[in-house]
Order: structure tokens, then C-alpha cells, then sequence
């Protein structure tokens, strides 16, 4: 890549290395927590604990308002030291709008709970009770997202892992195996939402009093900021879109089927949903440069860190995707022996976040470049071909339909962002290049295929561990005959700076 120097594609890996490794400390705890519902709790309890959590997951969005990202944008562009008071006054406002918002929305959860639980997803009192005792934690949860968010305007991020992808994952897995243990299976259910958020917030008000001497007193006293609440409106309704889409499928197998149903169904799409943390490493400095190059009306520059980002991100997921395909029913057994026969739809959803995962750079060129309705509108066509294939779908083939209606609409969404980058931005993210990761992928899954026969007898964790180490080494020792690029090999430099760190 001719334009793209060194100290650049230096910058991006190290950077999208630390999100990696703090998001999948986040997702590892998250995945461990459902493994152990899955396995110690039963299938019927994870559906419940599954369509509570979409519920309330819809309601923080509503209950935040797009405040944290209003809150992180305004701290940031404040001189936290000259203007200290007007920083405090901003997350106050921010906190106590958010605060508002929240109690609204949890009484709104809270009434609708016989409905939800009864009617929307055929469920029962148990359900009901989960939906209420969540509904406790969205007021918590907000003051937890602005917070954190708050801290990352100024410009210190590791505040905001600490809290989203350590502390909270960690407590709530903390609650179940403390459940398990010496409550019952019913508890284990009903508090890890609320009893992460509450102790979450807690730590982030911590951090935040930590930067800003903030107290309570200032929410209480603080002033409505229109222009807080004017910027971050509208950025809900975007987040509303992606919610839906990542919870849309729980939410319809539970209003079509049961409750067991969707139990069988949610560690499927956990385990997909590792790959798109590929996606999102990259995505925290991809998108501030784009936006950088595009100022600038520098296409060309942008055209080659496109096409640097899907590469690697091509040679980081290949690997994971063709792991989880063609030892699926050796993910599931993690869950336990019941979950087995969602294999099929495991491979299903786990090409679909593979394509989300290639072509969601996309989204992110798009609202760089200002085309933000564009990006909204592909959004609500993906939102609306997914619902519409789920009505469908999921009467007729259960799960599996659920599966490909999210692999039909994932299609869609990264067809139009790829058709619409080119048009609008003249750019696109293939390169010859790629192909190197393509041919070391395709010679992973013959030695996979190989010596499945030889592994699948072997115990489940055991053989999942052989089958990580050659097919991780096979990929990259081909793609090293293949020979790496001189900004491939920055990509190492990352993982030596989080070796090395103190």
C-alpha cells in the first residue's frame, strides 16, 4: 500500500489491539456467563433470562437518549481545566435528563410486564418478575453509560473499559455462580442485570468524581442543556436501530415460539457475536481517520485505509469463522449436551455476523463522509427485511429460520453499504491483496476437515483447544509463505505493546 505509511497502519493496530483486548475480556465473561445459565440452569430459565434482557437492553437505549455520546462529544471539545465548571454543568444536565429518562422507561417496563410476559412472549409469572426486577436496573444502568462515557471525553479510555467490559460482565457472571451455589436457579436469573448496573454505576460515579469533583447536588441543581439534547435525540434512533437488529430474533422466536425455544437459540447467537468484536476493534480508530482523510477531501488515502482495515479484519476473523462452522456442534456442547441440535444454526448465524463483520466498515465510511441519513435508511431496509423474514420464517422452520432471515437481512445491509460506498465516497475495500488471507483460509479448512475425524471423539474442551492452536498456526503460517506486508507486520507490533506494557 503506497500512500499508507507506517506510523499509520502502526497507530491502528496498536490501537484497534488495546480495544480488542479489552472488549474480549468483556465478551470472554459474557460468553462464560452463558455457558453457565445454559448449563447449570436449563434451557427454559436462559430463554428467560434472554428475552428480559432484550427488553430491558431496548430500554436503556430509550433511557440514555444518545446522552452518553452527546456528554462524551461536548466534555472532549472543553478545556478541562479553564472550563471546569461549564465540563461539570454538561454532565450534569446529561446525568440528570438520563436519570428522568430512565424512571420513565422503567415504570413504562414495569406496567407492561403482565403484557410482555403473558401475550407478546407467551411466557409466564416467573418472566413477569424478571421484567420487573430488570426494569430496577435502567436507571442505574444510564448513570453508568453517561458516566463512563463522560470519562472517555477526557480522552482516557481505559475508565470506560474498565467499567462496560470488565466490571459489569464480571459481576453478573459473580451473581449466577453465586446463585448457583447458595440461592436457587430462580436468582440466578432475576438479579445479574440489576445487580451489575448498580454496582457498575457505582465505579463509574467513582472514576467520574475522580476527574471532575462532581456530587449530586449539581445534578439535582443542574439546568435542562438543550443543545446537549438537540445532538443527542438523534443519535437514540440510530442506536434503536441497532439494538433491534442484534435482539430482533429473540424477540420474535419469543413471541412465535416459547421460552425453551429461545433458550436454544441465544448461545448460538452469543457465539456469533464473538466475531463482530473483530469488527468493533477496528472501528474505534477507523472511523475518527476517515473522518480526518475525508476533511481533508483525501479519497485516495481513504480508498487505502478501506481497503487496509477489511484486510485485516479479513485475517483476523477467517480463522474464528471457519473454526465455529466446522466444529459447531463442539461450540454447542459447551452449553451442554440439549443445545447440540442448534449447530446448524450456529453455522448460519455465524456466517451472517462474518458478513456484518466484512462490509461493516461500511457504515462507518458512509456517516464519516456526512451521508448519516443514508446510513439510516440502510438500517431501517435491514430492521424491516428482517422482521418482515422472521413473521415468515420462524413459524414454519423455528430457529433456523430466525437464523436465516439475520443472515438474509446482514446480506442486504452489506450489499447496499458496499454499492452506496462506491457511489458516493468512490471508494471500495477489495484489493488483491485479500486474497492471501482467502487462500490461507481455504487451506485452514482443509486441515481442519482433515483431522475432524481424529478430534471429535476427543473431550470437548480438549479438542476445541487442538483444533484453535492448528487452525490459528495452519492460517498463519501460510499466510507467512505467502509472505506478510510491510503494514501487515505492524499489526504484531500492537500485540508486543499490550505483551510488553507494565
Amino acid at each position: 500500500m503506497s500512500n499508507l505509511n507506517n506510523n499509520k497502519s502502526g497507530k491502528i493496530a496498536k490501537e484497534a489491539t488495546i480495544s480488542f483486548v479489552g472488549m474480549g475480556i468483556g465478551d470472554g465473561v459474557r460468553y462464560l456467563f452463558t455457558a453457565v445459565v445454559a448449563r447449570f440452569v436449563g434451557m427454559e430459565f436462559l430463554g428467560i433470562y434472554s428475552l428480559a434482557s432484550s427488553v430491558t437492553r431496548v430500554g436503556e437505549v430509550f433511557s440514555r437518549a444518545g446522552l452518553h455520546s452527546g456528554v462524551m462529544r461536548f466534555v472532549s471539545q472543553l478545556d478541562k481545566e479553564t472550563e471546569q465548571i461549564l465540563v461539570c454543568n454538561r454532565i450534569a444536565s446529561g446525568l440528570k435528563l438520563g436519570i428522568i429518562f430512565s424512571i420513565f422507561v422503567m415504570v413504562a417496563q414495569i406496567l407492561l410486564s403482565e403484557w410482555l410476559a403473558y401475550d407478546l412472549f407467551n411466557g409466564n409469572e416467573f418472566l413477569k418478575s424478571v421484567l420487573v426486577i430488570s426494569a430496577l436496573s435502567l436507571p442505574f444502568a444510564t448513570i453508568m453509560f453517561i458516566a463512563a462515557f463522560a470519562t472517555q471525553g477526557y480522552h482516557l479510555l481505559k475508565y470506560k473499559v474498565i467499567i462496560l467490559n470488565m466490571v459489569r460482565p464480571v459481576v453478573m457472571l459473580g451473581c449466577v455462580l453465586f446463585s448457583i451455589s447458595f440461592l436457587t436457579d430462580h436468582d440466578a436469573v432475576k438479579y445479574p442485570l440489576l445487580i451489575s448496573a448498580v454496582v457498575s454505576s457505582m465505579i463509574a460515579w467513582i472514576y467520574l468524581k475522580k476527574l471532575t469533583q462532581i456530587n449530586f447536588n449539581q445534578i439535582i441543581k443542574s439546568v435542562y442543556d438543550t443543545e446537549l439534547l438537540k445532538f443527542s435525540c438523534p443519535l437514540m434512533f440510530v442506536t434503536i436501530l441497532g439494538t433491534l437488529m442484534h435482539w430482533m430474533d429473540i424477540m420474535m422466536l419469543g413471541y412465535f415460539t416459547d421460552t425453551s425455544t429461545v433458550g436454544m437459540y441465544h448461545p448460538a447467537t452469543r457465539s456469533a457475536g464473538l466475531l463482530r468484536t473483530v469488527l468493533v476493534a477496528f472501528m474505534g480508530i477507523f472511523a475518527p481517520m476517515m473522518a480526518n482523510l475525508h476533511r481533508k477531501r483525501d479519497f485516495s488515502e481513504m480508498g487505502n485505509l478501506y481497503k487496509l482495515i477489511v484486510r485485516w479484519i479479513l485475517s483476523l476473523s477467517i480463522p474464528i469463522t471457519i473454526i465455529m462452522i466446522v466444529y459447531s456442534k463442539k461450540i454447542m456442547l459447551l452449553f451442554g449436551g440439549t443445545y447440540v441440535s442448534a449447530s446448524e444454526t450456529l453455522q448460519v448465524l455465524v456466517f451472517a455476523a462474518f458478513i456484518q463483520t466484512i462490509f461493516g466498515g461500511g457504515g462507518h465510511t458512509l456517516t464519516m463522509a456526512g451521508f448519516t441519513k443514508i446510513n439510516m435508511v440502510n438500517s431501517i431496509i435491514a430492521v424491516l427485511v428482517n422482521v418482515a423474514l422472521n413473521v415468515v420464517w420462524i413459524p414454519i422452520y423455528g430457529i433456523m429460520g430466525a437464523a436465516y432471515a439475520t443472515l438474509v437481512s446482514m446480506i442486504t445491509l452489506g450489499g447496499l453499504r458496499l454499492i452506496e460506498v462506491q457511489h458516493f465516497v468512490g471508494i471500495h475495500p477489495f484489493s488483491v491483496k485479500i486474497i492471501k488471507p482467502i487462500l490461507a483460509g481455504g487451506s485452514m479448512f482443509i486441515i481442519l476437515s482433515i483431522i475432524k475425524p481424529m478430534v471429535m471423539p476427543i473431550h470437548t474442551f480438549l479438542s476445541l483447544m487442538i483444533v484453535i492452536l492448528v487452525g490459528f498456526l495452519s492460517f498463519y503460517f501460510i499466510l507467512w509463505m505467502l509472505k506478510f506486508d510491510d503494514d501487515d507486520k505492524e499489526v504484531w507490533s500492537g500485540i508486543r505493546m499490550i505483551a510488553n506494557k507494565k
